[in-house]
């Protein structure tokens, strides 16, 4: 019993620090390549290193085998994303807590409005793709119009215009 109670301990101590090593961030080669070249003492072979890691960066961008993004970037590919189930990945580095709080809302002008059957509207909210009324509303939709869009309850979107909600889904 003694034994069985050691071997809990020790898999309680040891799992979580597989765990924690398994969500390192892990760079790429060509970065690590470059930042290895700051240890370089000697002037000149630090600069022949930094040439030859910065050419081997230039190469794997051209191939887009690496990609770079400013903040601006990531950004407005989030605000592109919001709306759609993904799964709860760091994609752009961040943890998935970060990820949560960030883009809990997006706001806009209506673009694009279409009535469509029983009282359902489309439209377009600029760089953050096309939306759709889940229910009939009597709230009439038009181009211009100032809009927000926050995350509801159960992955679920709200559309509040003239501070009247209506539901909402994204479909492209």
């Amino acid at each position: 019993m003694i034994k069985l109670t050691y071997a809990i301990m020790l898999a309680a101590i040891y799992v979580p620090s597989v765990y924690a090593a398994e969500k390192e961030n892990v760079h790429p080669k060509v970065y690590t390549d470059i930042m290895a070249c700051r240890s370089v003492t000697d002037a000149a072979a630090r600069l022949q290193c930094f040439d030859i890691a910065t050419r081997a960066l230039e190469t794997a961008t051209s191939k887009r085998q690496i990609v770079m993004l400013d903040q601006g970037d990531v950004r407005k590919t989030k605000k592109s994303l919001f709306g759609f189930a993904l799964p709860n990945i760091a994609f752009f580095g961040e943890s998935s807590e970060d990820q949560a709080n960030e883009f809990k809302e997006i706001e806009g002008e209506l673009a694009n409005v279409q009535a469509l059957p029983y009282g359902i509207y489309q439209f377009t909210a600029v760089d953050a793709g096309t939306w759709q009324t889940t229910e009939a509303s009597s709230a009439f939709l038009k181009n211009g119009k100032k809009f927000k869009i926050k995350r509801a309850a159960l992955n679920s979107y709200l559309l509040v215009i003239d501070n009247k909600g209506i539901r909402v889904k994204r479909v492209s």
